[in-house]
């Protein structure tokens, strides 16, 4: 129990002041087998002590969760935070078979502790037979590790880095993703005296001492002894207190050899270098990871170019990347590093297998980068030193004897450290002097033929076989190194069996020549050409690892993890109360997170593969399964999984497999992954649970989610929307505050422009917002270069050039008239631009100078001049070398872009050769495009009449014509399909080269303000008002199956139509009121009917009565003491209906009231019982009396000009009114209209400005307190402010009223307020306030929750729910069900309240 008293020792000194100096500098503490929360056998002792009359006081303080141990547990945590922990726990038995200290026990969990085991029992986890025991390297490691991390860093050593700081870094980058236990494998593999022979290189000092070159290229042959040369140089810098970073990639570990991984590495060794650095770093994260998923040319920008390198480093700094030929990109950080030197005093050296010229070919920058060769005589005489060192490995038959072995194997070796270490593997194991010069004369000096010697052994080994293969299949085919402890969990799932829990030393008797563990217990492949050797397909061995053969092993083992018990399902309802995370096995991490990428590599069609998969997407562990992908790694992984089924899908099957439910289920989750990640992917990141109860509900009735869990008895159901299936819309993204007026596609990313002049960008795959730019102008157009690196906007007097990656503005041009079309040539240094003035003007963007302006009307007759005088839009053909411009009424022009001369004029009736300047009235060409790629030669026009025409520019023929009455066309960069919109919203997708229909999608919502299809054309854009969609339409996604072929062929079937609205009854619900018994709700139509819904069920409603045909519902209102319905329509009509019971439904009685007021009316207001009516316009408020027989007009107040307002009854006074005007409240009294208060009225103490407007007023709470919002303007999502106060200060002697200041905290955070809802529906609760947060949850507050400053969130909505040009129409029944318009449908939500998660004001924003 030595660790629990070191660890009240040191809570207590760090409580005093007087023994500050001892506690700092205590950096670590290592735990062996510490019972941190006692130990179970505690009590079989306590029992044997109790028998035999001993006492030992002590051991009551081990029993499991004893006082003692929990007091300690309780305070460690508040003063270790900045300490390195280390937790060794035990794995044998010390009698029996139990463990003396479980592992639960003996490790802490928290952030900054690393967990090791030992394979040792209780007594021994200290003791150590050599040093070649392998409990004492594990040790030896840990505690080499953290006085590395302690000492070896010069420039931590001097600066005092926050701790508070640095454990918010490692939450973003992590804490354990650190370089340095590659260092330490590295450098524990360097002989003393090694690698010296570069130290003393001239060349290498240059470049110490900032002489030389930036860039120190190091190429060497594999097996070199590079990774250790790497290491020198490290440990060589770091001895002459020079900074420096560095970054091992390995080939083994896709998920971090690449270029994000890397910057990620350095951004954090920076950060760790000052408190200066680490501010900027965190300032850039600005608190979360976001940024760590981006692409690497984002986080390049954001965390380099503005942040780190703007910081003018005091000294130089020094980059030491090892392997850099395993990295995934390498050309693409090669030409990173090269920028870096340009802007920064970083010297950088790499170690690579290739040769410079394999990055840029021949034209390298010779000026930026020095070549070293590692040559055969360099590595000899490493290698002396590493034999020399050795020595004892080999056969003592005599000095003599040994001196002879080192010699041979000097000589052999050819500069390999590789073939050494494996003929000294052989070696070992042969004793006498024959054998001895067998081994020398057999060994093989060529690697492959070592290789396959080796194999031969391993073959006549009599057992282990089967494990050696399986070890073999693993390593090789994992998509990174596993850990040891993940390794033989996943060995045991493979082969079925129970395994010796030493997998080290398993590992060491089956294939140890082959595979090792390192320093951090990850199970490495000895060299890749090992790997490589492996992995040859004529390779004639048993243990010859065929790909195709392994990934479909390792996924079926991944896949009985994921169904097996650790990932079952939690029990569905309501949210996660433990904060205790469920233990798993080590190899749950990667099951889950590189499922996908066995199943990419999966070829095979069988049964056996095809029920595994369909097994468990369609168990409920799938839920565990992406809450855990949620938590603790990213959302792209359920997109990649989606792809990674439908491509699996999409192989070659066996009609009987095809038609099976298993493929249909599978069909439906790859689908269903990519969706759950578009419509719900921020909610669901914020909330991993929500996968439980939140999500399926919303998803459509056909998918998997909602048929395996969305139909729970008890949980959220959502009825009244009648699409079964996802559309094929496959995100929506709305800006309410914003009207989109252009966009553009690259291959990674989209961005959409706005008529105030920002431009945003959206990551191309998870449609998720990485941020944005402003110009000053509304952004008309937008372009994206054909490297994707440049970006173009226009306006109407200039034209922007942006960086794309580091959204720097490049130049700004100006252009006198507005820019009709734009394109960029020439390797994205030319720019061209076709202007409203008839000027084709060229921009050299590397001088960001004019370099040629021509008007293209030089070409043509004086007389024929006169007809083109405006020009509507013009078109580039880059490809073709062309331009097209349309002028009102006349034919098209053409421009050749080589010659500089006028090419044709095209007529749709003949084609080329037409007469210039013959009108065609109002059957003008509207809109045009080139084809692309192989369609470059084709053009096509979209004329007034609604014909579209396909011209082919290479003839001068019309090739088709047919009617389409598009407004907008684009065609796909793969030049396969056109795309046109027309003025109604419709998009149809066309087969270009026959203009033949391939898809429709119908839509009611009209505007389309642009196309664009994404890089590789299997998406399409489009944008309209507010609103972004994303079309995937499976027309477009046939074309990547794998083939790469065109897409389409003469014999196509029917084109596929679609529709956002399932139905031919498509009229929007405008506005809606409930029912005071909360089972019914009126609704009243854009077409001037007013419908009755049962809430009960999903059947149809119910027509009550019409206003005049066509003439919009605005507003209907339900007055329940009288159980009258009041209804107002656009033309300022206003009729009051009974209700009456008809059956099992309702229906409208007498007409009680019918008026045509003088003006828009604004708002109607019914006293309760309907004794009077108010109805309020912007000229007049209107008193009427409907207590008599006949209705009675009693009051009329006439106004020339109003502010916005708002009339309310009184919730606690039937008698009173309330009116609020800006920041002034009166009360009027019903009886006529008399206000009660003094003239200048009530002041609305608080924020509330008296520019801003009063938007509604809702009584809540059963009346005591008014919940109103403010904002500046009343349009449509415009940001509202919730405040709320109490009704008793709203009194006619009162002069002022102050907000409830608890609830000041959500005056920001509410989009609207939804309602309230009734107590007498809450089980000893009272009255709550239901409102719509800004994350899109539906929230409530009660006076009892507001006195801790927290609510309560429900639920959220899917991302497209929102409606871009329409206020939102929510409203929450008396049951507790919310209500939703959606369009024409309404959604029913019930038992939404039922779910509750309390937050605090604070935490949720």
């Amino acid at each position: 129990m030595g660790g629990l008293v070191i660890k009240r020792a040191y809570i207590l000194a760090k409580q005093r002041q007087d023994l500050r100096r001892l506690t700092d500098r205590v950096k670590a503490i290592v735990f062996l087998a510490t019972p941190h929360r006692g130990a179970d056998l505690a009590r079989v002792f306590s029992k044997l002590l109790s028998i035999s009359g001993g006492a030992r006081p002590f051991v009551e303080d081990l029993h499991r969760n004893s006082l003692a141990t929990q007091s300690i547990n309780e305070e460690f945590p508040n003063y270790c935070q900045d300490l390195k922990l280390v937790s060794f726990y035990e794995t044998l038995p010390t009698f029996g078979k139990s463990l003396i200290v479980e592992q639960d026990q003996a490790t802490l969990g928290y952030a900054n502790e690393r967990r090791e085991f030992l394979n040792a029992n209780h007594r021994d986890v200290c003791k150590y037979d050599s040093r070649d025991d392998p409990n004492y390297k594990t040790m030896r490691n840990a505690l080499a590790s953290i006085l590395c991390e302690i000492q070896d860093n010069p420039v931590l050593s001097k600066q005092k880095i926050d701790g508070r700081k640095r454990r918010q870094l490692d939450a973003i980058l992590g804490a354990f993703d650190t370089p340095e236990d590659d260092l330490l494998s590295a450098d524990s593999l360097r002989m003393g005296g090694s690698c010296e022979w570069l130290i003393n290189k001239g060349s290498f000092q240059h470049w110490v001492d900032h002489v030389g070159l930036p860039i120190y290229w190091i190429n060497g042959k594999p097996a070199a002894g590079k990774t250790v040369l790497a290491s020198k140089v490290i440990t060589h810098l770091r001895s002459l207190d020079k900074p420096c970073d560095f970054f091992f990639f390995h080939y083994g570990n896709k998920g971090v050899s690449n270029i994000s991984s890397f910057l990620l590495s350095m951004a954090r060794q920076i950060a760790m270098n000052s408190e200066e650095m680490i501010d900027i770093v965190l300032d850039v994260f600005g608190g979360d990871d976001r940024l760590c998923k981006a692409d690497h040319r984002i986080i390049w920008r954001k965390v380099f170019l503005d942040a780190i390198l703007k910081v003018k480093m005091k000294e130089c700094h020094y980059w030491v990347i090892d392997a850099l030929d395993e990295c995934t990109n390498e050309a693409g950080i090669v030409a990173l590093l090269t920028k870096l030197v340009e802007v920064s005093p970083i010297r950088i050296l790499v170690t690579s297998r290739n040769q410079i010229e394999n990055c840029f070919g021949s034209a390298f920058p010779q000026r930026k980068i020095h070549m070293e060769q590692v040559l055969e005589a360099d590595s000899k005489s490493d290698i002396a030193l590493y034999l020399k060192s050795n020595i004892s490995r080999l056969p003592s038959i005599d000095a003599d004897g040994q001196q002879s072995i080192l010699q041979q194997i000097l000589e052999k070796s050819a500069g390999c450290f590789l073939w050494v270490n494996l003929v000294l593997q052989e070696l070992a194991n042969v004793k006498t002097s024959t054998d001895i010069a067998k081994v020398m004369a057999e060994v093989p000096t060529d690697m492959n033929e070592l290789f396959a010697r080796i194999l031969d052994m391993i073959s006549a080994a009599s057992y282990g076989k089967e494990l050696a293969r399986a070890i073999l299949t693993w390593v090789t085919c994992s998509m990174r190194p596993l850990k040891s402890a993940e390794l033989h969990d996943a060995l045991q799932i493979d082969l079925g069996e129970q395994i010796d829990v030493n997998i080290e030393e398993s590992i060491r008797a089956c294939c140890g020549q082959f595979v090792y563990v390192d320093a951090q217990s990850q199970v490495q492949m000895i060299h890749l050409t090992a790997r490589d050797f492996l992995l040859r397909p004529e390779l004639d061995s048993e243990f010859a690892v065929d790909e195709k053969i392994g990934h479909r092993r390792l996924l079926l083992s991944c896949l009985v993890y994921l169904n097996g018990d650790e990932m079952k399902g939690r029990r569905r309802r309501g949210p996660v109360t433990s904060n205790i995370p469920k233990q798993r096995s080590p190899f749950a991490s990667y099951a889950s997170n590189y499922l996908f990428e066995h199943i990419s590599h999966t070829r095979f069609t069988d049964r056996e593969t095809l029920y595994a998969l369909a097994r468990f997407f369609g168990s409920a562990n799938v839920q565990t399964w992406v809450e855990y992908i949620t938590k603790h790694s990213d959302l792209h992984r359920l997109i990649q999984t989606g792809k990674a089924l439908d491509r699996f899908l999409r192989q070659k099957w066996s009609p009987e497999l095809r038609s099976c439910k298993e493929w249909s289920l599978l069909q439906s989750w790859a689908v269903d992954l990519v969706q759950l990640v578009m419509k719900f992917g921020k909610n669901l990141a914020g909330s991993p649970s929500a996968i439980f109860d939140l999500i399926p509900p919303f998803c459509p009735p056909a998918s998997a989610p909602w048929k395996q869990f969305g139909s729970s008895a008890r949980g959220i159901k959502v009825f009244g929307l009648r699409a079964q299936t996802w559309d094929d819309c496959l995100s929506t993204i709305v800006n309410p505050h914003e009207q989109f007026s252009s966009l553009a596609c690259s291959k990674s990313l989209f961005v959409i422009g706005t008529f105030r002049g920002k431009i945003t960008f959206y990551n191309q795959t998870t449609c998720q917002e990485i941020g944005s730019l402003e110009q000053e102008e509304p952004v008309r157009g937008l372009l994206f270069g054909n490297t994707g690196s440049v970006l173009v906007s226009s306006g109407f007097k200039c034209i922007c050039v942006w960086n794309a990656e580091t959204r720097e503005r490049l130049c700004m041009l100006q252009a006198p008239q507005q820019a009709m079309s734009l394109a960029i040539t020439d390797n994205d240094k030319l720019l061209l631009g076709a202007l409203k003035d008839h000027r084709l003007k060229s921009w050299d963007l590397t001088s960001c100078s004019l370099t040629e302006d021509v008007d293209w009307k030089d070409g043509l007759e004086e007389m024929t001049k006169l007809h083109y005088r405006r020009p509507i839009t013009a078109a580039f053909g880059m490809d073709a070398q062309l331009l097209a411009v349309i002028y009102k009424g006349q034919d098209v022009l053409l421009w050749d872009l080589e010659s500089g001369s006028l090419y044709d004029t095209y007529s749709r009736e003949c084609g080329a050769g037409s007469m210039v300047g013959r009108p065609y009235g109002s059957a003008g060409v509207r809109c045009l495009c080139f084809g692309a790629a192989e369609s470059a030669n084709l053009l096509c026009a979209a004329y007034g009449d609604g014909e579209l025409v396909l011209f082919d520019t290479s003839t001068g023929s019309v090739m088709e014509r047919i009617v389409a009455f598009a407004h907008v066309l684009v065609c796909s960069p793969d030049g396969s399909t056109l795309a046109s919109a027309d003025p109604s919203g419709t998009i149809q997708l066309f087969q270009i080269e026959t203009l033949g229909l391939l898809y429709r999608i119908e839509s009611v919502e009209p505007g389309i303000q642009g196309l664009a299809f994404n890089g590789d054309s299997s998406r399409l854009l489009d944008i309209r008002s507010s609103r972004c969609r994303v079309w995937e339409p499976p027309v477009l996604q046939n074309h990547h199956a794998g083939d790469g072929s065109r897409r389409y062929s003469a014999s196509d079937k029917k084109p596929d139509v679609i529709s956002l609205d399932s139905t031919e009854d498509c009229v929007l619900i405008t506005s809606i009121a409930c029912h005071h018994n909360g089972i019914w709700l009126f609704g009243g139509k854009e077409d001037g009917t007013v419908h009755v819904y049962d809430l009960k069920s999903d059947s149809p409603s119910t027509r009550l009565f019409s206003h005049a045909q066509g003439v919009a519902i605005l507003h209907v209102e339900h007055e329940a003491k009288s159980n009258t319905l009041a209804s107002i329509d656009s033309s300022s009509r206003v009729m009051i209906h009974r209700v009456k019971s008809h059956g099992q439904s309702l229906a409208a009685g007498d007409v009680i009231f019918d008026h045509r007021a003088d003006s828009a009316v604004n708002q109607l207001i019914l006293q309760e019982g309907l004794g009077r009516m108010l109805i309020s316009s912007a000229k007049s408020d209107v008193l009427w009396s409907m207590s008599g027989g006949d209705p009675e007009n009693l009051t009329i107040i006439q106004y020339s000009e109003r502010r916005p307002y708002q009339w309310a009854s009184h919730p606690t006074n039937s008698e009173h009114l309330i009116f609020v005007e800006s920041n002034i409240a009166h009360l009027y009294h019903w009886n006529a209209l008399d206000r009660l208060t003094v003239a200048n009225g009530i002041l609305l103490e608080g924020s509330i400005l008296p520019e801003l407007n009063i938007r509604s007023i809702t009584p809540c709470f059963e009346g005591t307190m008014l919940a109103t919002t403010f904002s500046e303007s009343l349009a449509p999502h415009s940001e509202s402010r919730l405040i709320l106060w109490n009704s008793t200060e709203i009194s006619p002697d009162a002069v002022t009223a102050k907000p409830v200041p608890r609830y000041h905290h959500l005056a920001d955070q509410i989009e609207l307020t939804i309602g309230s809802t009734a107590a007498a529906n809450e089980a000893k609760q009272s009255q709550r306030l239901v409102f719509l947060h800004r994350s899109n949850w539906v929230c409530s507050t009660d006076l009892h929750l507001s006195q801790f400053e927290q609510y309560v969130r429900h639920f959220f909505f899917p991302a497209d729910w929102p409606s871009a040009n329409v206020e939102r129409v929510m409203k929450v029944t008396n049951q507790g069900d919310i209500i939703v318009v959606k369009q024409h449908e309404i959604a029913v939500i019930k038992n939404g309240l039922l779910l509750k998660e309390s937050v605090e004001f604070d935490n949720y924003k």
